[in-house]
């Protein structure tokens, strides 16, 4: 019953985010050189600019998001603390490009993998992590593509660390996954957004201090992550995030040319989103709307919904208007329980659909009650020629 529970839960959260995301699909404003580019805004789930976003990429090192939403999940769940310890392995020690510069035999905490992975990008940072959690890199990976198809994303991974090229994701499924990431593990943001990683292998005299080759921490005011990546056979690929005003964007920049031009393009997409849009709070359109129930203690019931924030261009607050759907609901009702779709419009196109959900619980009515709404239901159908 709880496994089901949690699927609709998830299913929910799923249509309510990215249901209908019609501002990404208007002529886009402009251009970018790089070859997919998204911005996704994360306080109401919406796609605010999609260049080639559901083109195929190889990710390279932007698959470690993956593998560190999966050691939070195992954090989060009590299976491994962060101070849990655990020997780095031969294979670990052997990997080639990024490296923390762990050492076989060493002994080092999760934590420090962790950081490892999110500052420096280390390739064997992650498969000492993978080790660590699941046994095996094989084993683990298996939990990433698990993971990517819990959340219904077209990602798909063979490896924990983004060196093979048969590493596959699409720039809004990316944008999405990190919208999930930060929404479940918001504490995983403090590792991301640190600019400099400290680490004194066994064998050195001196601690390796190399800096987090986000650039985008340095240059973008409110920069507080995300991850980097980079092979030849994907150029260049950034996730960036970033909080103004108490709001935050996620963009998602694939192919450009180089680091330089990453880091610019990232800057033009969140200055679009911050200078272009507003957040409008559309509660106030769902005040004293309600739905009838059949066979309960009371025979409305207000409705509500999940994520009631949604980006619209600027000037157009005033122009958010609603239509409501609902279905016949029939007692006890559970508070959050689907009762119906929300369809809102910006200037009377549509902007997003959310499901519609019981604002309260609705118990049982008597046994008369339950009696008469039968009856009051047979002779409707009976007319309706059902």
């Amino acid at each position: 019953m709880r496994r089901k529970s949690t699927g609709l839960i998830l299913f929910i959260i799923i249509l309510t985010a990215f249901s209908c995301n019609a501002l990404a699909q208007q002529t886009l404003p402009f251009e970018l050189e790089a070859t997919s580019a998204v911005l996704l805004d994360y306080e109401s789930g919406q796609i605010l600019f999609s260049q080639n976003g559901k083109d195929e990429h190889v990710p390279a090192s932007l698959v470690k998001i993956m593998t560190m939403y999966v050691a939070f999940d195992e954090i989060k769940a009590g299976r491994i603390g962060l101070q849990d310890t655990t020997k780095v392995s031969e294979r670990a020690w052997r990997m080639t490009g990024s490296k923390m510069f762990l050492e076989p035999g060493e002994v080092v905490t999760i934590e420090q993998l962790i950081t490892g992975i999110a500052v420096v990008s280390g390739n064997d940072s992650c498969v000492a992590l993978a080790e660590a959690i699941s046994g095996s890199e094989e084993v683990f990976v298996g939990r990433m593509n698990d993971k990517a198809r819990q959340l219904n994303l077209n990602l798909s991974f063979v490896d924990v660390h983004g060196l093979s090229p048969d590493n596959k994701i699409t720039a809004e499924d990316i944008a999405v996954l990190v919208y999930y990431y930060l929404r479940e593990h918001p504490e995983a943001i403090e590792y991301h957004k640190q600019r400099s990683f400290s680490y004194q292998p066994r064998s050195s005299s001196s601690p390796i201090v190399q800096t987090n080759r986000n650039g985008l921490l340095r240059s973008f005011e409110g920069a507080d992550g995300l991850k980097t990546g980079h092979l030849q056979v994907a150029g260049y690929n950034l996730v960036g995030t970033a909080v103004q005003n108490n709001r935050r964007l996620i963009g998602v920049v694939l192919g450009a040319t180089s680091e330089s031009r990453r880091e610019r393009e990232m800057t033009t997409l969140l200055n679009y989103g911050y200078r272009n849009f507003d957040l409008v709070n559309i509660s106030r359109l769902l005040e004293n709307k309600t739905t009838k129930v059949f066979k309960g203690k009371q025979s409305e019931v207000g409705m509500a919904v999940s994520a009631p924030i949604i980006a619209v261009p600027k000037g157009n607050e005033k122009s958010v208007s609603i239509g409501i759907q609902t279905k016949e609901v029939e007692a006890p009702v559970q508070k959050g329980s689907q009762v119906g779709v929300l369809s809102i419009y910006v200037e009377g196109q549509l902007n997003k659909e959310v499901p519609l959900l019981a604002a309260q619980d609705v118990a049982r009515g008597s046994w008369y009650q339950v009696l008469w709404d039968s009856i009051k239901r047979f002779f409707q159908d009976l007319i309706r020629g059902r």
